[in-house]
């Protein structure tokens, strides 16, 4: 078996995967070509900025809707945590769970334990770097930016990014 190490840049192909979201249903990215643009947002459940940043993109989810946009926030955590999180915030949309952290790896956007002396075996224990993505209908990613504290990308950017990927 090979270890295929994906480029996660724009112009690039998105990695395909496949989870279950927080309703229980299998979704997978490339179910997605020829129909919407996706917007990935990487995640740390644990944090409260990226949890503060899901609720700044559900006031605005119908706005993502009518521009063809559909939103996957994914993050390392079991299908009962990620349907805790979807209640509380009463969230319009569902959260995909990458309890095996393999999409999380395929993106790059976890790393391992810190702790001295540990040795990695690709444990993963969290989003280490919220980031947010564009795919395009064709599954080519076309915008990646980092969350940083003061809740860049903002809304308005990633709407208009979400349309561009549409063209």
């Amino acid at each position: 078996m090979y270890n295929i190490e994906y480029r996660i840049r724009v112009g690039e192909m998105a990695p395909d995967f496949t989870l279950k979201s927080t309703t229980g249903r299998e979704i997978r990215l490339y179910d997605c070509k020829n129909k919407k643009s996706v917007l990935l947002f990487f995640f740390n459940h644990k944090k409260a900025e990226c949890l503060e940043r899901l609720k700044t993109l559900a006031e605005d989810y119908e706005k993502f809707k009518e521009a063809g946009a559909v939103i996957f926030p994914i993050s390392i955590l079991r299908l009962d945590e990620g349907r805790a999180i979807v209640e509380r915030m009463g969230l319009p949309f569902w959260i995909l769970c990458d309890d095996d952290h393999s999409v999380v790896r395929l993106y790059n956007m976890g790393k391992c334990s810190s702790t001295p002396a540990h040795v990695c075996f690709e444990v993963i224990h969290g989003v280490e770097r919220p980031t947010m993505l564009v795919v395009d209908t064709s599954g080519v990613i076309r915008y990646i930016q980092r969350v940083d504290a003061s809740g860049n990308p903002d809304n308005l950017t990633l709407l208009e990014e979400c349309r561009k990927a549409l063209e």
